[in-house]
């Protein structure tokens, strides 16, 4: 029967792996005070409810021996009683006096005290996170090992040294016979599990951590605080469940069932209470606490579901095999899981790719040396004439030969076939690569955007392209497009991508719905189009006004050549719809594919009389609104993530800690440290971190979305949105221009200051008094340029043909790099509110504000997002300096500019951007010993000629208009009543047996 307890190490192997796993990305840590005091509480449950099962099994184990036994055996079996000098015993083999009541309540009350202040500790460490260092926690272990010992160490210290240690079966006795031989293989585990935590492949994020604030030096020291209360807890514990108890008549007795098992699992129980006390008091006495206090959102219950599963569960596997094997055997079997999964899992981080950067060899030297510290522990615990356990299969010498080779063999095995082995190191930089890859690219898409050289190609192209006729009109913009010479003719699957889900739905719903929007006027204007004429309707505000002027002029250059239609147009910075993915994938399998346009029943013109379809917007009747307002809420699960996959990490993973780059997030878009994948860059589906990464995320300045599916048009939008894309006014009407005068010119690249240069606001989102301005894009950039003191990951050569990511400290990366870093705020802190303003106030301070043009004097040019897309990436583009650009939103133009071609991409985390200037300007100096990379401007110098000729032939205005009129033209297609049969006629699709027909 015993040997069914082998069950239960096995499987709190098994649960500690998954905690190890899970615990990282819980979304259970969302909100830690809540799941504190509900796995508290179950946990305290659990325990005094394993302990009285395990009483009652055990008494009629007893009862059923004594009614069928009535003599003594003469040899002890697998169920005899062992001699009550024995019971008595510790798991030292020394003997145990029992606690009196007030030693017992004593402790009680310590552990209790030290839970409800490790649960404070833990509550503020949570709240700042992103100062947190390496947990010492690893040496728990360790100080329990000491504790467990501290009579021998006592013994040691007061005897002599000759008599302690004169003989050698001395020291044998005290590293494996004695209690002390628990020291060595847990300073081993502990060790070596600390090292994996500090050198492993963990690399910090750019999210800020304030000095300002004072949490940069007070976080720490929680921390240790916190591993002090840590030790507190699991000594008493220890001393508690280690207690032989007391019969009634004053006798020690040790049973299945320990009355310091009991009390834990009731000083747990109330822990849990008085958190549950304090709660009710501050939802009572602060009412702005309320609605975060009781919000639970799907995500955070199941997360909480599944913790509230799995650590019940290995509080039983742990006190099971306590009792079978002992609580120093059962402590090892858990800190030994989790170093071991913790190493191998920096192991399969560091292999996959040469980023981050850590050496494998020291990874695999910490793992073997966490080998050595179990195979120690094994031939310690049961050394030849102790005891037996009271397990019937015990561990001998050869079984730990044999453990300690199928660990070597996993370790060698890992180091083998690790994943980059070959990898590593590369004689070409990712840079030169990614440049080389991205001329490639631009030239087979720039070959089949403008391969047609007549309207017969044009059209045929279209019909390969999305199976189906041009809209009627397409021959007008053919012509529209040539007079203004496009480069462009072929590619503009942007326009079908953000129509087809609007396709599922009826015309008639499509207007209905945009009539809505229009009477409802959130945030919204409105362009009406009658017998070629346009007008704006709505209630737009006067500081929305341009806007819609600059939308009517842009389509008044081809208004006679529309059909009577009306747009709704978002006047917000941030997109307004994002559906969730089935209801996305559920419009995409039904859109409209015109399966039922025949050439015979093919007609070139819309339908007649559509004034008439589009509803009188002072006859709708008032309607809830589409919209609600997120306020200075976060809106990544909301809004941002709803349109992922439900197996995708954006919706089953939380990275909780904002303090370390989440490295297998930036993989599937990236090549090392650098981005690869411009496209996906920022998807968030998976990317779970940028949830903390973008106003946007964080704390919107004025997003008023919806999740259903309406049409309305946008400047811009994030991915996970569906707004509908046009060119923004802001660059048709020249609210950031690239103009040239005397006073401002504009230099060749190689007469530029080397300096990188941004200058902006806080105005990427509202901070309104809890601190999310340090998760913001514009405030990180801020912050890594002037404020960071963390040591920072950069590319630098180690050695004549190799390339190493290595960690410098900021300060002595921007001492030898050879451009200037000039990034600064100015004016004052915007959007914000309560101590947020003075915070930032103090962390940042102030640069000079300066004319638009005097960005034309440096070489390198920062752009980034604000509340929505950067207004500024055109006129930079069209300078002779070169664009590093960062950005959430993407526009009109998407796939027009080809990253590492035209512009150089920079990671929204930003922790590629000292690798990128590195490469770019140089870095270190000649002499000195110092690391040496000469600069690639002549790499730089052609982003910047390509970049400024490229968008002089594709983002002008004349392409803004050419954009516009096909867009209109799908649109107007889409809303009549007879869309499936629309198309241009002037060539006629391919017949059954492919002959084109010429109409």
């Amino acid at each position: 029967m015993d040997r069914l307890w082998l069950l239960f190490p096995c499987a709190l192997v098994a649960e500690c792996v998954y905690l190890n796993n899970a615990i990282g990305t819980s979304f259970a840590l969302e909100r830690p005070l809540h799941t504190a005091g509900v796995l508290l509480f179950l946990c305290g449950i659990t325990v005094i409810a394993q302990d009285r099962l395990l009483q009652l099994r055990s008494s009629r184990t007893r009862k059923l021996h004594k009614d069928r036994y009535t003599t003594i055996p003469l040899s002890h079996g697998d169920e005899a009683v062992l001699p009550q000098e024995i019971l008595a015993t510790g798991s030292d083999g020394a003997q145990r006096v029992p606690l009196g009541l007030r030693a017992l309540a004593g402790l009680a009350l310590l552990l209790l005290l030290a839970v409800c202040g490790r649960i404070a500790v833990f509550h503020y460490t949570m709240k700042s996170v992103e100062c947190t260092g390496h947990s010492p926690a690893a040496f728990l272990l360790l100080a329990l090992a000491l504790f467990h010992g501290r009579r021998d160490i006592r013994d040691l210290i007061f005897q002599s040294k000759a008599a302690a240690f004169e003989a050698p079966q001395s020291m044998h006795y005290a590293l494996f016979r004695a209690s002390t031989r628990y020291i060595l293989p847990a300073w081993l585990l502990s060790t070596a599990s600390f090292l994996v935590t500090t050198r492993g492949p963990w690399v910090r994020t750019t999210f800020i951590c304030p000095m300002a604030t004072g949490e940069a030096r007070l976080t720490p020291k929680l921390q240790l605080l916190g591993f002090f209360l840590d030790c507190v807890c699991l000594i008493v514990f220890y001393v508690l469940v280690e207690d032989p108890g007391r019969r009634l008549d004053g006798k020690s007795e040790r049973n299945t069932s320990s009355r310091g098992v009991v009390v834990v699992g009731f000083v747990i129980v109330m822990s849990a209470l008085v958190l549950a006390v304090a709660g009710t008091i501050i939802y009572t006495v602060m009412p702005e606490h309320r609605e975060w206090m009781m919000a639970t959102p799907s995500e955070y219950l199941g997360g909480l579901m599944r913790l509230s599963l799995a650590i019940p569960c290995t509080i039983i596997c742990f006190f099971i095999t306590f009792r079978f094997l002992g609580i120093m055997a059962a402590m090892f079997i858990a800190f030994f899981t989790f170093a071991y999964a913790g190493a191998l899992r920096a192991l399969s981080l560091n292999v996959s790719s040469s980023f981050p950067p850590k050496s494998t060899t020291e990874l695999i030297v910490y793992l073997i040396w966490i080998n050595i510290s179990i195979v120690l522990y094994i031939l310690t615990e049961f050394p030849e004439g102790r005891v037996r356990p009271r397990m019937s299969c015990r561990l001998q010498r050869y079984h730990a030969i044999l453990v300690a080779a199928i660990l070597a063999t996993v370790c060698f095995m890992a180091y083998r076939y690790r994943p980059g082995f070959l990898t590593k190191n590369s004689s070409d930089h990712p840079i030169a690569n990614l440049i080389r890859l991205a001329d490639e690219q631009h030239s087979v898409w720039a070959l089949q955007a403008q391969r047609s050289r007549t309207l017969k190609d044009a059209v045929q192209s279209y019909q390969e392209r999305y199976s189906h006729n041009p809209p009627p009109g397409f021959d007008k913009w053919y012509e529209f497009a040539m007079k203004r010479h496009s480069v462009i003719i072929d590619e503009f699957d942007n326009i079908n991508k953000d129509l087809a889900p609007f396709s599922s739905l009826s015309p008639n719903e499509l207007r209905q719905r945009t009539a809505r929007i229009l009477a409802d006027g959130n945030g919204v204007g409105g362009i009406r189009i009658r017998d070629g004429k346009g007008d704006i309707v709505g209630n737009v505000p006067g500081t929305h006004r341009w806007m819609m002027d600059g939308t009517l002029q842009m389509i008044e250059k081809f208004a006679e050549f529309l059909p009577d239609m009306d747009l709704a147009i978002s006047l917000n910075d941030e997109c307004r719809v994002a559906v969730s993915y089935d209801q996305l994938q559920s419009a995409l399998d039904h859109r409209e594919r015109y399966e039922a346009q025949k050439t015979s029943e093919s007609t070139p013109s819309f339908s007649p009389s559509r004034a008439a379809t589009w509803p009188i917007l002072s006859a709708i009747p008032p309607q809830p609104s589409y919209f609600r307002g997120v306020g200075s809420s976060a809106s990544y699960r909301t809004f941002g993530s709803v349109a992922c996959p439900a197996t995708s990490k954006a919706r089953t993973e939380n990275h909780w800690d904002k303090g370390v780059l989440c490295a297998s997030c930036t993989t599937p878009h990236s090549m090392g440290i650098f981005v690869s994948n411009w496209s996906i860059s920022a998807d968030p589906c998976h990317q779970p971190d940028l949830a903390d990464l973008h106003g946007l995320h964080v704390s919107p300045l004025a997003l008023w979305g919806t999740h259903e599916l309406i049409p309305i048009f946008s400047q811009s939008r994030a991915p996970g949105y569906v707004d509908i894309r046009y060119p923004s006014p802001w660059n048709y009407m020249d609210k950031a221009v690239y103009a040239v005068d005397d006073q401002h010119p504009d230099p060749k690249f190689h007469d530029k200051e080397n300096t990188l240069f941004w200058r902006g606001m806080t105005t990427e989102g509202v901070s309104p008094g809890n601190g999310v301005w340090k998760g913001m894009m514009r405030q990180r950039l801020v912050h890594l340029v002037n404020n960071e003191t963390n040591p920072q990951t950069i590319l630098l050569r180690a050695g004549a043909k190799k390339w190493e990511y290595m960690y410098e400290d900021p300060g002595k990366i921007k001492n030898l790099l050879a451009a200037n870093m000039d990034v600064r705020f100015v004016n004052h802190i915007a959007k914000c509110g309560g101590h947020d303003c003075t915070d930032q106030e103090r962390e940042f301070g102030f640069g000079n504000s300066v004319d638009f043009e005097h960005h034309w004097r440096y070489k390198y040019l920062f752009d980034v997002d604000g509340a929505g897309f950067s207004g500024r990436f055109i006129p930079f583009l069209q300078s002779n300096s070169v664009v590093l650009k960062s950005a959430l939103f993407r526009e009109w133009h998407e796939g027009r500019l080809t990253a590492w071609k035209h512009f150089i991409p920079v990671d929204l985390r930003l922790h590629d951007l000292w690798s990128i200037m590195a490469y770019f300007a140089g870095y270190g100096l000649e002499g000195g010993g110092q690391r040496r990379m000469v600069g690639h401007e002549k790499d730089a110098r052609k982003i910047a000629k390509e970049g400024r000729e490229w968008a002089e032939k594709v983002l002008r205005k004349e392409d803004m208009e050419i954009y516009m009129f096909r867009l209109l033209l799908e649109w107007g297609r889409l809303t009549d009543e007879r869309r499936e049969y629309l198309g241009f006629k002037g060539v006629r699709p391919k017949d059954e047996r492919g002959v084109v027909w010429e109409g």
